[in-house]
C-alpha cells in the first residue's frame, strides 16, 4: 500500500510492504522520493516582477478573473512559485492596483515569489508563451526579496482617454479645472456614499491631440492624458472624475476609451518615480 507523505518541500510515497517483502519485524516502511513539491516551498530566495496589459478583446474582466487568469497561466508555465502555507495554499503572487472594469492598460504589475533563482528572461519567455493573448506580457525584471509588493508601492498612475468633444471645449474645461480651488464629486458605493475633492488629487491634465481629420469627415473627438494620485480614503474614479470635469451625459461617459499607461510612486517632497 502506498500513501503519500510532504517533507520538507518534497513529496514523499510511504510504501508498506507486504509479509514476503517484509523484514523479521514484518513491515518495513520505505521512503521513495518521488518529486520536488513546488508548492510546498514557502521560502522566498527571489522576486520577479512582471509587466503585463490588459487589451481591448479582455477590458471588462473583473479584477478577480484576471487574478484566475494569470495564476492558471503560472501554473502551465511550471514556474517555481512559492506558495501559502496552510490547508489551502495558494501562490505567493501579488497584485498592483486593481484596474476598473472596462478600462485596458499598458502599465499593469504583479510579483512572484520565487523558492529557486530563475532568470527574469526565461519567466518572461515561459509567461509569454502560456497567457492569454490579450493578456500580454512587457516585460519581467528581479527585484528585491525585500522589496515592497507594488500594491502598497504605488500612489500615481497616468491615463489617457478619448472622449467625443471637441479640443478646443476640453481645454477651456481643464483650464477651469486647475483656476478651481476645490472640485468635489460624489464617490458612492455599495456600502457608503461620500463627497471627495478631486483638485489635489490631480497632478496634471492636459490635451494630447487636436481634433482628428479623415478626408472631409472631422471627427470631434479628444484625447486627454493626466495624472491622478490615489490611496486609502481619496480614490477617484478616472471615469468619473472626466465625466464631472468635461460634464459629460452618461452616454458619453460609457463610450469612454480609457487605458492605464503607468505606475508611479510621488516621494514625500513630490518626485515622481517610475515604478
Amino acid at each position: 500500500m502506498q500513501e503519500d507523505k510532504t517533507m520538507r518541500g518534497f513529496r514523499w510515497t510511504l510504501v508498506r510492504l507486504s509479509k514476503p517483502e517484509a523484514s523479521h519485524h514484518n513491515v518495513a516502511r520505505t521512503l521513495v522520493q518521488v518529486n520536488e513539491v513546488k508548492g510546498n516551498i514557502t521560502r522566498a530566495i527571489s522576486k520577479i516582477r512582471v509587466k503585463y496589459s490588459k487589451e481591448k478583446p479582455l477590458r471588462f474582466l473583473t479584477h478577480l478573473e484576471v487574478v484566475s487568469a494569470i495564476r492558471q497561466s503560472v501554473r502551465r508555465a511550471s514556474l517555481p512559485v512559492c506558495m501559502s502555507s496552510g490547508f489551502s495554499p495558494q501562490p505567493k503572487i501579488s497584485f498592483g492596483p486593481p484596474l476598473a472594469v472596462g478600462y485596458t492598460s499598458t502599465c499593469e504589475i504583479f510579483d512572484m515569489e520565487m523558492f529557486r533563482r530563475i532568470g527574469a528572461d526565461e519567466v518572461e519567455k515561459a509567461l509569454s508563451s502560456s497567457m492569454p493573448p490579450a493578456l500580454g506580457i512587457i516585460s519581467a525584471a528581479s527585484v528585491p526579496v525585500v522589496s515592497k509588493s507594488v500594491d502598497l508601492l504605488v500612489n500615481v498612475a497616468k491615463y489617457s482617454a478619448d472622449m467625443s468633444l471637441q479640443n478646443e471645449v476640453a481645454q477651456i474645461k481643464i483650464k477651469d479645472f486647475f483656476s478651481a480651488k476645490e472640485f468635489l464629486i460624489e464617490r458612492i458605493t455599495d456600502k457608503s456614499r461620500r463627497t471627495i475633492d478631486v483638485r489635489p488629487l490631480m497632478v496634471y491634465m492636459k490635451c494630447l491631440d487636436p481634433d482628428i481629420h479623415r478626408g472631409e469627415t472631422v471627427f470631434q473627438r479628444s484625447q486627454i492624458e493626466m495624472l491622478l494620485r490615489f490611496g486609502p480614503q481619496k480614490t477617484a474614479k478616472p471615469d468619473v472624475v472626466i465625466q464631472k470635469i468635461f460634464g459629460l451625459t452618461d452616454d458619453e461617459k460609457s463610450e469612454l476609451i480609457i487605458n492605464r499607461d503607468e505606475f508611479f510612486y510621488e516621494t514625500a517632497n513630490g518626485e515622481l518615480r517610475e515604478i
